[in-house]
């Protein structure tokens, strides 16, 4: 990847095609008893962003308009064929080979890219939705000589080069200042937002583990002069958000400063949140850490006897930074049952492993224990 690559500039006027909670049946995902191989369940959702839907929506004509059905189809086939030789490069982990593989080996495949790392899966979604924009961009470049007499299509180019000449604004002008022409979609801006729900993904997590990502084009600056050049040759798919949620940790343990609360356990919830850049190098410590890191979490939170939940949401939040090498983590430690009335009480915090290394380096500069 160029060092410089970076997201076109955001258009104007951003409008989204999306699909909420597609039911994916996994032909591998992580396994709550850590069986390689086996089936999963999982709920995704998908958002793609275009400029723009102004050009259907004047015309009224569906070859202006992403397929929405077409996309849901690409995703399922995508998912369900992800271990059988498609003659795909596969960038993340392996090099598909041209053989014909044995049932097996496809099995086994299949579980390399979606068994371990979510991530594989949200961007094989990413790419079937930033794909069929391309598709559609250029269906819709290749049909304009076609319909350059018919009214409809007159009404979308007019509409189109009316909203070119301001439709960026800052940013990269040596792709903007190309967008003067007539194209009722945008062949610079694409971005794709996916979420994917993996809910029996570890038996102390009620709740699973859930990922989102967001994916846009990107493009080396340095290696273009016009919008066309970009898009030709420098145009490459670029992860520019991620977030992971470990949801439902269920525990019990002393917690509450009150009589009765220190008599026996009470349940806490615990939800662990880690959010970042594209980066792959602190995502890839989540996701080879997270299995251990949750039993650990609900271990030790068992043995302990805090006070206050503020305490306790600390002592988890040094746990996944200082003893699993995460960079930074959000903890959320509910009680369901501190109100008769309020379902779940809770505190919130946001701690990162420099936050620890620097509290450590002071104590031991007074002369004290680290905490452990």
């Amino acid at each position: 990847m160029a060092a410089n690559l970076s997201p076109a500039p955001r258009p104007a006027i951003v409008d989204h095609v999306f699909l909420r909670d597609i039911n994916l049946h996994l032909p591998a995902g992580p396994d709550p008893w850590h069986r390689a191989g086996k089936a999963q369940p999982c709920t995704a959702g998908v958002k793609l962003s275009y400029s723009s839907a102004i050009a259907a929506a004047t015309a009224d004509d569906v070859s202006l308009s992403i397929d929405y059905g077409k996309l849901y189809r690409r995703i399922e086939s995508e998912v369900q064929n992800v271990g059988k030789n498609t003659g795909k490069s596969d960038h993340h982990l392996v090099d598909l080979t041209t053989t014909k593989m044995t049932e097996a080996e496809s099995a086994k495949r299949a579980d390399i890219l979606l068994g371990h790392d979510v991530r594989i899966l949200a961007s094989l979604v990413a790419d079937c939705a930033l794909g069929l924009l391309d598709e559609t961009i250029a269906g819709v470049h290749r049909m304009a000589h076609v319909h350059t007499g018919s009214p409809s299509r007159r009404r979308s180019s007019q509409v189109s080069r009316r909203l070119s000449s301001s439709s960026y604004n800052g940013g990269n002008t040596s792709i903007s200042n190309e967008r003067a022409g007539p194209e009722p979609l945008d062949a610079t801006f694409g971005e794709c937002e996916v979420s994917v729900h993996l809910p029996g993904a570890h038996l102390r997590a009620e709740g699973g583990l859930k990922f989102r990502s967001v994916t846009t084009w990107g493009y080396d600056g340095s290696s273009y002069g016009s919008a066309d050049d970009a898009v030709e040759s420098s145009r490459q798919t670029l992860v520019v958000d991620q977030e992971f949620r470990v949801e439902g940790i269920r525990c019990y343990c002393i917690l509450g400063v009150n009589s009765h609360e220190r008599l026996e356990k009470q349940c806490v919830v615990v939800t662990l949140v880690f959010r970042g850049s594209g980066e792959p190098a602190w995502g890839s410590t989540v996701v080879d850490t997270y299995q251990e890191m949750v039993k650990v979490v609900a271990e030790r939170v068992e043995a302990t006897s805090y006070q206050t939940v503020e305490a306790l949401a600390t002592f988890i939040a040094r746990i996944v930074t200082m003893d699993f090498g995460n960079q930074a983590v959000t903890v959320l430690v509910e009680k369901p049952s501190a109100m008769a009335f309020v379902e779940r009480a809770g505190v919130e915090i946001s701690r990162s492993q420099a936050f620890f290394a620097q509290q450590d380096y002071m104590r031991r500069k007074e002369g004290l224990e680290p905490y452990s």
